[in-house]
């Protein structure tokens, strides 16, 4: 078989596709992430600025950091740390196993890992239905803060989660089964491929 010019064998283009898709969008998500701890930065600084200077602080910044900043910086993110393959991963036991064994070991942690992330955006977008409903607020002392919205991100955050796990562990399974992965190498080290 022969391969197409700057394409190995065996490279599957759909799937390659695919996969810069999810790393796009986690991309757009780490970044999002990222502003919105900024944006808590900003928020926390101006309100110890007017507290100190001008004795008066910024109505609602502690429901707004719990409630809004907080979800934002803390779920965000998850996607591109899912992608990047950097969870923490305790190997006391498999850090001596050859690479294949290891490989399965992985294929199986995967699927744990799938189920969860999965469970967890299936059960938040129930829970992110009713709260939309209701209208979900949080008491701010002068004004209600709509944090139903929140909700949605924990929600979507954890669903493209899932979806990069379910492409790593197609493409781990591809690699144990068949010896490549869709992007056409063969390299059994995990994490030193970007998705």
């Amino acid at each position: 078989m022969t391969a197409a010019p700057g394409h190995p064998v065996g490279r599957n283009e759909p799937a390659v596709s695919v996969a810069r898709v999810l790393s796009l969008l986690a991309d757009i998500f780490l970044w999002a992430g990222a502003i919105s701890v900024l944006a808590m930065m900003l928020h926390v600084t101006a309100d110890v600025i007017m507290k100190v200077a001008l004795n008066q602080p910024i109505m609602g910044t502690l429901e707004i950091v719990s409630f809004v900043y907080m979800v934002g910086c803390t779920f965000l993110p998850l996607a591109h740390v899912q992608l990047s393959r950097t969870l923490i991963i305790v190997e006391v036991f498999t850090q001596n196993l050859a690479p294949e064994k290891n490989l399965r070991f992985d294929i199986g942690a995967a699927v744990l890992t799938v189920a969860y992330l999965s469970l967890l955006a299936i059960m938040g977008g129930v829970v992110a239905v009713a709260k939309t409903g209701i209208g979900e607020a949080q008491d701010a002392t002068y004004f209600d803060l709509p944090v139903w919205p929140m909700r949605w991100v924990f929600c979507i955050s954890c669903g493209l989660a899932a979806l990069i796990a379910l492409y790593q562990l197609i493409d781990d399974f591809r690699l144990a089964r068949f010896g490549r992965r869709f992007d056409g190498s063969t390299s059994i080290k995990l994490g030193d491929h970007p998705i």
